[in-house]
């Protein structure tokens, strides 16, 4: 099968999108297929392509969200061209801007169906990033643009159940199925959880909890900083650490300085990959308290790294901890978060069970199993 790739954010930046488009690239070719990524290009960016085919387009920079970089396909009209020459089976589009949505008419020249995964609940973000339209507006904007976008496709994927019941209310008529991106549980071979400790200062008697992910309004990483507040008088060896970027940062390493946590709240920025591993294992508790994630990538990671979890059982989360295995989940609320977060770390029966657990639970969310759900989906379209 050939299968192209769409996506307006990708590798330097680094996100659930670019995650999960990299995974299920690697994982496809694995599995004997021919894959093709398109997506921006960034400024002195080398590809580490992995054996993987990846084409970028002109982009320019984004004022106020640095990060990212927004594609210029219409400088590229070659690449255009090449693209609908390739006459791929699947163009599977990441994200709905300036390349993924041009896409669509690129695959619709060529003859290939069209599948999109709706990763991100953009009405839960508009309000962040449109600010200056009324909210209802930008709400009413952003769930008619997906529902036009996601009604243009073939086929429709999303991480969660809950994404799954959002895309039904916008009137999808389009056939939705859940598949979540997997972990690769080969990655977490080796991890030294010591080692990560060691070169971050923390003593043995440190209880390190951890936030990995974007450092971004929409993680509610504020929220966290609050209930560390609260715990650190009854846990007092309670170390928090911050491990991502994002333009939320500014505000919570102020947050920080204004409620006196300097001493106990740390900020990583990225990691290396060997650092990334093992911060997740160097680490005695994950927590995530974002009521917008599709999916829940990084409480998977956790837990194949053997890290308990306390998380608030929204959106992707509720599928990912639907067991009960592996942590604990809560409402979104500060007395019953705090409390799970005080037990975890001081109960010690209920945390060597939660531990436990963890390793068996990763392994039910494996990328090689999700990439065969993936091309099963695909090969469904593509019958007569």
């Amino acid at each position: 099968m050939k299968i192209a790739l769409v996506t307006d954010t990708y590798f330097p930046r680094i996100n659930g999108v670019s995650t999960s488009t990299q995974i299920f690239a690697e994982e496809f070719v694995k599995l004997g297929h021919e894959v093709h990524i398109y997506a921006p290009a960034f400024p002195n960016n080398i590809d580490e392509t992995n054996g993987l085919k990846i084409y970028r387009f002109p982009s320019f920079y984004l004022f106020f969200d640095p990060e990212d970089r927004l594609g210029m396909p219409w400088k590229d009209k070659k690449l255009v061209q090449q693209f609908i020459d390739n006459k791929y089976d699947i163009v599977h589009t990441q994200t709905p801007f300036t390349i993924g949505g041009p896409a669509v008419k690129w695959a619709r020249k060529s003859g290939a169906k069209v599948v999109h995964t709706y990763h991100t609940l953009f009405a839960a973000y508009v309000e962040h990033y449109l600010w200056f339209m009324p909210k209802a507006l930008s709400v009413w904007y952003a769930k008619s643009a997906s529902r036009r976008y996601c009604n243009a496709c073939d086929l429709l994927i999303t991480p969660s159940t809950e994404m799954r019941n959002v895309l039904l209310s916008y009137n999808v008529t389009k056939p939705v199925e859940v598949i979540p991106t997997g972990i690769r549980l080969d990655r977490f071979k080796d991890r030294d959880g010591e080692r990560f400790r060691k070169m971050k200062g923390y003593k043995p008697e440190d209880q390190v909890v951890l936030f990995m992910g974007r450092v971004a309004e929409e993680k509610n990483i504020d929220f966290l900083m609050r209930v560390v507040h609260r715990l650190k008088p009854r846990v007092p060896n309670l170390q928090f650490l911050i491990a991502g970027e994002g333009a939320a940062k500014k505000h919570l390493e102020k947050m920080a300085l204004d409620m006196g946590m300097n001493d106990y709240v740390h900020f990583a920025g990225y990691l290396s990959k060997e650092d990334w591993r093992d911060c997740y294992d160097g680490s005695d508790l994950f927590v995530f308290a974002s009521i917008t994630e599709t999916q829940g990538l990084v409480v998977t990671e956790a837990m194949a790294a053997e890290t308990p979890v306390v998380a608030v059982a929204e959106m992707g989360i509720k599928d990912v901890m639907a067991s009960g295995r592996g942590g604990l989940t809560t409402k979104l609320d500060m007395d019953e978060f705090t409390e799970a977060v005080f037990r975890m770390l001081t109960d010690k029966a209920l945390y060597a069970q939660k531990k436990s657990e963890t390793l068996a639970e990763a392994d039910k969310w494996s990328s090689t199993s999700m990439a065969k759900r993936m091309i099963e989906a695909y090969e469904k379209i593509l019958k007569p």
